[in-house]
């Protein structure tokens, strides 16, 4: 298992998604990783959790309806200048499986969209910090 060979099992992972059902999934597959994972269904929400809590990683989804995505990205840095960011854009829960099964994964922050694995985003999370991902 990623999540318990890895070192990030017991660390939280912020979720800010809209769509219930899409964060159910996204919080089943990150269970089955036992990964711990808090869900906010906007983005004020999640930079309240920031101001209480300490994540390593960030998930949102890049049309979150309340804020433009970037925005919040550079909000919730100037809070926990560490925190790694995963940027996804997925409209159901079919898409937010396929982006499970088969995702690209682009690191923004280092080399411009160097494409990596889900599995890969993972260990790279463990030990790195204030990172930018893409997931398409």
């Amino acid at each position: 298992m990623i999540g318990a060979r890895s070192g990030i099992q017991g660390r939280s992972v912020l979720v800010v998604e809209a769509d219930r059902d899409i964060l159910s999934v996204i919080e089943r597959l990150f269970g089955h990783f036992q990964i711990k994972v808090d869900c906010v269904t906007s983005a004020a929400a999640s930079l309240d959790r920031l101001k209480t809590r300490d994540y390593r990683t960030m998930i949102t989804d890049l049309d979150i309806p309340d804020m433009d995505s970037l925005e919040l990205v550079r909000k919730a840095r100037e809070r926990s200048p560490d925190l790694n960011v995963v940027l996804y854009s997925c409209s159901s829960s079919e898409q937010a499986m396929q982006l499970v099964f088969d995702p690209k994964v682009s690191d923004v922050s280092d080399v411009p969209r160097k494409p990596c694995t889900f599995g890969e985003m993972l260990r790279i999370v463990k030990n790195a910090t204030g990172r930018t991902f893409l997931l398409e």
